[in-house]
C-alpha cells in the first residue's frame, strides 16, 4: 500500500506552514527552548492547525498525551486521561504536552473540567488544542490559552500558493512518473488553502488512478 500524499506533503517544520512570520518565530522559539505556552490553534478545516501541533507532538523533546476531542468528549475522559497524565512525573524528565485535537467537540462539562486541570498542572504540563470553530470553546477556557488563527489573509494567499506549488512539485516528482506540473498547479489553485482537499485530489489524480 502506497503512502498517502497527505502524509508526504505534511510539513515537518514551522518554516513550511503558512502563518505570519511573527507567530512562526515565536512557535520556533517555544519548540527550541521547550518552553511551550498553552495554545489554541483555530481556523477552517485543512488550514494547518493539526500539522503545526504535530510538530510539537511528534518531537522526542516532549512527553505527549494525544486526545481526539470528537471521540473522547466526556468529563470522565478528562478526569481519567488528562488529569492523570498532567499530574504525573515524566519518566525521561521531558516537558509534558497534552494535545487535544478537535477540542470544539468536547462537551461543556468536559471543557469546564479542563479549566481546573489546566490551573492545577501549570508547573508540570502544557496544553495545545485545535478547533475549527472558536465559538464552541467556552470563553473561560479560551482565556487560559493563547489563541492563534490559521485562516490566511488575502495578502498571504498569493505568496502562499506560489510557495506551496513549488514545494508540492518537488516532493511529488520522485514519487510520480510523468508528473504534470500544470495539473498540480491547477489542483492547488482550485482548492487552496484546504491542504487536505489538495492532497486528496492529488492522490486521486496521480496515484490511485495512474
Amino acid at each position: 500500500m502506497q503512502k498517502l500524499i497527505s502524509e508526504v506533503l505534511r510539513p515537518t517544520s514551522f518554516d513550511e506552514i503558512v502563518i505570519s512570520d511573527e507567530i512562526k518565530s515565536r512557535l520556533i522559539k517555544m519548540y527550541d527552548s521547550c518552553n511551550v505556552m498553552n495554545m489554541l490553534f483555530y481556523g477552517k478545516p485543512g488550514s494547518g492547525k493539526t500539522t503545526a501541533a504535530k510538530i510539537f507532538v511528534d518531537s522526542e523533546k516532549f512527553d505527549v498525551l494525544t486526545i481526539n476531542g470528537s471521540l473522547e468528549t466526556s468529563v470522565e475522559d478528562i478526569r481519567t486521561s488528562v488529569r492523570n497524565f498532567s499530574s504525573s512525573v515524566s519518566m525521561f524528565n521531558h516537558h509534558k504536552i497534552c494535545f487535544i485535537d478537535e477540542a470544539d467537540y468536547l462537551s461543556k462539562n468536559a471543557q469546564a473540567g479542563l479549566r481546573k486541570v489546566i490551573e492545577d498542572s501549570s508547573n508540570n504540563c502544557r496544553y495545545i488544542f485545535t478547533a475549527n470553530e472558536l465559538k464552541k470553546i467556552h470563553p473561560a477556557l479560551c482565556s487560559r490559552m493563547f489563541t492563534i488563527c490559521f485562516d490566511m489573509t488575502a495578502t498571504q494567499i498569493n505568496k502562499a500558493i506560489e510557495m506551496y506549488i513549488k514545494s508540492t512539485i518537488e516532493k511529488l516528482t520522485p514519487l510520480v512518473d510523468n508528473l504534470d506540473p500544470d495539473r498540480v498547479q491547477r489542483i492547488i489553485e482550485m482548492n487552496f488553502p484546504d491542504y487536505r482537499a489538495i492532497a486528496n485530489h492529488l492522490q486521486f489524480e496521480f496515484i490511485n488512478c495512474s
